[in-house]
């Protein structure tokens, strides 16, 4: 047995050598999953209590918990308890803290917010520096704790375990934080990134173990060998915990892959935001940021197809164009959506009245109402996890897609032909049209801060050739469809970023009369759905000379206007040189503009000489110029083959008009918001009118006299009709106290705006005598009729100049059918 003083001899056990190294594997496979799911930046509390959960996932269990189990796994001398290793507690417990402590700063350093090159890649290399410092810092200090035993290093092996130690980190951490947002669909690079690590930190701690002399101090007591038990039970414990929360982990990553593709046949809400360099933002997941809207729209009618035609999706899509008209509303919505739900529960139940439930049957007879609540409070739900305002989500994209579409036999990992063309794709997609589901989306261009406040809050922005495969699979459509609407997608929100369209253009106005007479389509660019096909007449304003001269075209066909135009006869005298040139200018314009739609269509247009102004900004758009438009107005045949024309796209006339209703500036948006809150406002409002009455609103709760329901005043004929200052139940009626007195509250749209928490609905009044014609000549007045008659409208929207062009087509087509 050893001597006190003497140098005892030691050799691995190789079964605790791997059972430390997996110890450091739970650990390191736990700290790149946080790292993989925290936000960048270390800006506030929530970034910084990431960073220590990561440091500390690390520094406990990957190096401390591997350090302890490690040591066990080296044997002293004939392996006498005796002689083995014991530890102070003092040094044990500052062992755990100094290699976190060293961690947060090395994965602080990472998420440092630096647009330069030199400092971004100075950071990495202090975080890698920090981190294989504090693995050799924490094995050093935890040995420097052994009680029982002097150690001696051999030099070589020292140094050689610092190298690997900073080496590896260095290595491991700069290729993660490098890579991170391409892997994020990638799990089995993350767990190499793992494998390497804790490979590293093994290698270090049974490097620097090697050949060490171990000179012995003094025996174990009693109570030293039950204590030295003690690190490697809690280093057991640590490890599980950390294998157990991996577990954990990956179990809700396979159920939130079943929740995503049972999302794909409901109707939900996705947000698809750019940053500057055109990676999409996603969740740690991979996944789009979504919110479900409801299992399916309910249709009124069999040939009812809720698509931008749908008056709902227009309604929406104005809506997101104008949030700050709806976004004081929501709230309540949210509340009236969950009385909803609790009064249907309350109803179901056996014993529960009717009155409980009789609120949502008046109110719920539009089931647009209903979607319209879900879509606000959808998009307001992915605002607030966003950590951001609803006037800043974005806009809604102009398509639904359909999804749910992959059949059992499809592989979505399985790429389309390479050679295939977009024009293939497309038009594949326009094909596949019956999905299970419906996913719309709000999408908007960031900057540079907002792009950093975002990945504060945790999102990822990665390409779409990184997480397409995850979309697909979320969709459940091929992907090579999921990559044509990411790049539609794209290039819509690099069109509703634009400043604007300058000068003066010549355009075809082509409206297309849909089958079963369902409408019309109007023709329109295939990449700028809110523009006609058209070409630059003039960079600048038409001149008075100009206006006129082209006011000589009203009315024409483009066959005669391009001879009148050509003038090879020189027949007309009256014109001037100016006028010559600019007829060269217009002739050329037309001839182009006949390019990019079909012939028939283009030769049997007729030319408006009267311009109409457009304006194309968004609403982030500032001051942009008015675009001047002259057109071609043509009533097209739907049968006409348009292959051979590439650049146009028909979309339904009714949300090309709408989409021109959302211009910056447009006093449309206070038309939209006025009639959002005459229709929400009364709605969401009775609720809960009795509970929350405000004190400056004098009410009135009556309670309603029983009498014949013949002298009972007949009730209006829809929810819609009501006044928003009178509701009546089985048991009390609420009445304005005005209204009362025979007093009728007309809000107009010139007067001031009322603060109204019954809605501020425009009403019209008026007083009604109505005489009934008896027998035998007498004459008398129906008390019953008498009273004041309320009836409900809306503000009628401004007409834009897509109204002029169509009012110029119809008049066209009474013409010709006349």
């Amino acid at each position: 047995m050893a001597q006190i003083g003497d140098v005892v001899p030691s050799h691995f056990n190789p079964s605790i050598v791997t059972a430390s190294y997996f110890a450091s594997l739970c650990g390191c496979l736990l700290t790149v999953e946080l790292l993989h799911r925290r936000g960048t930046g270390v800006s506030n509390w929530r970034s910084w209590a990431e960073t220590f959960a990561c440091a500390a996932a690390l520094g406990a269990i990957g190096i401390w918990c591997m350090h302890f189990i490690g040591n066990r796994a080296i044997i002293l001398g004939d392996g006498t308890a005796t002689i083995q290793l014991v530890y102070s507690p003092g040094y044990s417990t500052l062992s755990v803290f100094l290699p976190i402590i060293g961690l947060s700063f090395a994965f602080a350093a990472a998420e440092f917010p630096s647009r330069s090159p030199f400092l971004h890649w100075s950071a990495l290399t202090c975080t890698g520096v920090f981190a294989g410092l504090s693995v050799v810092g924490m094995h050093y200090i935890g040995n420097f704790g052994i009680s029982n035993y002097k150690l001696q290093y051999v030099s070589r092996y020292l140094a050689a375990s610092v190298v690997i130690a900073i080496g590896d980190c260095l290595a491991v951490l700069m290729l993660f934080y490098t890579w991170r947002d391409k892997w994020i669909s990638d799990w089995w690079k993350r767990l190499l990134c793992a494998v390497a690590l804790a490979g590293g930190v093994s290698a270090m701690h049974f490097t620097a173990s090697t050949n060490c002399i171990y000179e012995l101090k003094h025996y174990n007591s009693h109570e030293a060998i039950r204590s030295r038990d003690v690190q490697v039970i809690i280093a057991g414990i640590l490890c599980g915990t950390a294998g157990l929360i991996v577990m954990c982990v990956l179990m809700f990553t396979r159920h939130r892959d079943r929740v995503l593709k049972r999302s794909s046949q409901k109707v939900m809400l996705a947000c698809a935001m750019f940053d500057p360099d055109g990676r999409v933002l996603v969740t740690t997941e991979g996944v789009l940021p979504a919110r479900e809207i409801t299992d399916k729209y309910n249709h009124r009618t069999f040939d009812e197809d809720f698509d931008t035609a749908h008056q709902v999706f227009q309604w929406i899509f104005r809506v997101s164009h104008n949030w700050s008209g709806v976004s004081d509303l929501i709230p309540r919505m949210k509340s009236h959506l969950g009385a909803r739900s609790d009064d249907s529960e309350d109803s179901s139940r056996p014993g529960s009245s009717k009155s409980s439930s009789q609120y949502d049957l008046e109110a719920i007879t539009d089931y647009s109402i209903f979607f319209r609540e879900r879509f606000c409070t959808a998009a307001a739900s992915l605002a607030a996890s966003m950590h951001i305002s609803i006037e800043n989500i974005g806009v809604l994209y102009d398509k639904i897609i359909e999804t749910g579409t992959l059949k059992p036999e499809d592989r979505v990992g399985k790429r389309n032909n390479p050679h295939q063309s977009r024009d293939d794709l497309e038009l594949a997609l326009r094909h596949s049209i019956f999905g299970k589901g419906q996913l719309l989306f709000l999408t908007r261009q960031l900057d540079a801060d907002q792009t950093d406040k975002l990945l504060n809050t945790g999102f990822r922005f990665a390409s779409v050739q990184h997480v397409g495969r995850n979309f697909a699979e979320a969709m459940q459509i091929p992907l090579a469809a999921i990559e044509v609407h990411m790049d539609n997608l794209r290039q819509y929100v690099e069109n509703t970023s634009s400043a604007g369209k300058a000068g003066t253009w010549l355009s075809v106005f082509a409206i297309v009369p849909k089958a079963n007479s369902k409408g019309f389509d109007v023709v329109v660019k295939r990449t700028e759905q809110d523009q006609l096909p058209d070409v630059q007449l003039l960079p600048g304003d038409v001149q008075p000379y100009q206006a006129r001269f082209l006011q000589r075209l009203d009315g024409v066909c483009p066959t005669i206007a391009m001879d009148f135009l050509e003038d090879h006869d020189r027949k007309d005298l009256r014109r001037t040189p100016q006028e010559q040139h600019f007829a060269k200018v217009a002739l050329h314009a037309m001839d182009a503009l006949s390019k990019q739609v079909p012939s028939a269509w283009f030769q049997h247009a007729r030319f408006v000489g009267k311009p109409v102004y457009a304006n194309y900004s968004q609403p982030t758009g500032a001051d942009t110029p008015i675009t001047t438009i002259f057109s071609l107005v043509v009533c097209a045949d739907a049968h006409t083959s348009t292959e051979s024309c590439n650049n146009i796209a028909r979309v339904p006339l009714s949300f090309f008009t709408a989409r021109q209703q959302c211009t910056a500036g447009s006093p449309n948006h206070l038309v939209l918001t006025r009639d959002i809150h005459q229709e929400f406002g009364p709605l969401l409002t009775r609720k809960g009118a009795a509970k929350n009455t405000p004190s400056r609103e004098k009410r009135f709760l009556t309670h309603k006299s029983k009498t014949n329901p013949s002298t009972r005043r007949p009730s209006a004929q829809s929810t819609s009709e009501r006044s928003d200052t009178e509701y009546s139940s089985d048991t009390l009626e609420l009445v304005d106290k005005p209204r009362a007195f025979g007093v009728s509250v007309t809000d107009t749209t010139a007067g001031a705006e009322r603060d109204n928490v019954w809605g501020g609905i425009l009403v019209n009044s008026e007083t009604v005598m109505r005489s009934d014609e008896k027998k035998e000549g007498s004459a008398g007045v129906s008390m019953h009729d008498l009273g004041i008659r309320v009836a409900v409208g809306t503000s009628r929207m401004e007409a834009t100049w897509v109204d002029e062009l169509f009012a110029v087509a119809r008049e066209a087509m009474s013409s010709r059918s006349g």
